[in-house]
Order: C-alpha cells, then sequence, then structure tokens
C-alpha cells in the first residue's frame, strides 16, 4: 500500500442557468403568495370603499389616520351597506348596457333612448341616497377629533383639485 493516496477530485461545479431560472421562479412565486395572503389577512383597506356613490363625502385616506381598531369599527358600518351599494352599482351597470343596445338598434328608437337615460339616472340616484345613507351613518360614529381630522382632510382634498390624473397629486394628500 501506498502512502501516497491522493484523494479523488469531487466534480466541478458548473453555473447553470436553469438552475438560476428556476431559484428565480420560487422567489417571485413565494413574493406573489405572500402578497396574496398579506392581502387576505389585512384585508382590502378603506380604498376598497372609497368609491364614486358611497364615500364620495368621506375622503380616502381619513380612514389612514385612525388606529386599525376604530377603523375596523367604522368599515363595518360601510360594510353593513356593502350590498345594497353592490346591488345597485349593478342595476346602473345593467343599465348602461341597455342605453348601448338602445343606440345600437336599428332602426333607431329615440323613446327607447330617453327611458334607458332615464332608468340610468334613476338608479343613479338610488345608489347615491344610499351611499349618503352610507357615509352618514360612519359620520354619526365620529368622535370630535375624528370630525376634526375629516374636515381637514376634505379641505386637503379640494385645495389640491381632487389630484387629476394630470397633475400626479393625490386626491386628498395633505
Amino acid at each position: 500500500m501506498s502512502d501516497d493516496a491522493t484523494r479523488p477530485e469531487a466534480p466541478a461545479r458548473s453555473f447553470s442557468w436553469l438552475k438560476a431560472a428556476l431559484i428565480a421562479s420560487l422567489a417571485v412565486n413565494l413574493l406573489f403568495i405572500g402578497g396574496g395572503l398579506a392581502r387576505w389577512y389585512v384585508g382590502f383597506g378603506p380604498e376598497r370603499y372609497a368609491r364614486l356613490t358611497q364615500t364620495q363625502i368621506i375622503p380616502r385616506y381619513f380612514f389612514r389616520d385612525l388606529d386599525r381598531s376604530r377603523r375596523l369599527e367604522l368599515m363595518a358600518v360601510l360594510k353593513s351597506h356593502d350590498r345594497e351599494i353592490r346591488d345597485g352599482r349593478r342595476q346602473v351597470k345593467a343599465a348602461v348596457v341597455e342605453l348601448a343596445n338602445a343606440l345600437e338598434a336599428e332602426p333607431y328608437d329615440p323613446a327607447r333612448v330617453k327611458t334607458a337615460v332615464a332608468a340610468f339616472t334613476a338608479q343613479s340616484e338610488v345608489l347615491f341616497t344610499t351611499g349618503a345613507d352610507a357615509a352618514l351613518a360612519v359620520i354619526d360614529k365620529l368622535t370630535p377629533e375624528e370630525r376634526k381630522q375629516m374636515a381637514q382632510h376634505l379641505r386637503a382634498r379640494e385645495e389640491h383639485g381632487r389630484g387629476s390624473p394630470d397633475d400626479g397629486k393625490k386626491p386628498d394628500a395633505p
């Protein structure tokens, strides 16, 4: 036996683009899964309710100034009106589709168009009334300090011109 025994060499590790792509793909997938889980855990946030019909009066970013428990309490008030508002939106969308159908109809019937516009207007009024009721229900539950915060957000939103897409401003940034 020889004392000169050399250890066998380990095979050289080669860089594989396939391995790098798989690792990157795994990282991206984990990022998306984490984002989805965070959205599910945290919820959709107050911006979901800050749509045209429901909280026109309540600035979107007002809810961000509140602590989590208070925000959840006030959001529960908005959520209690969610079904009515969702149904109202469906009816408004149906009225828009009916208007589109009336505009495309051959022969053109001005009375059908007028009826579709009247239906759209009536459904919109119902939807705005429902949204105003939801907003008032939230406002009724505000503390004096919260009312002052909301007033500041309302003024900021109006001073910034509601932040049109062209000017890059947030809608009610303080």
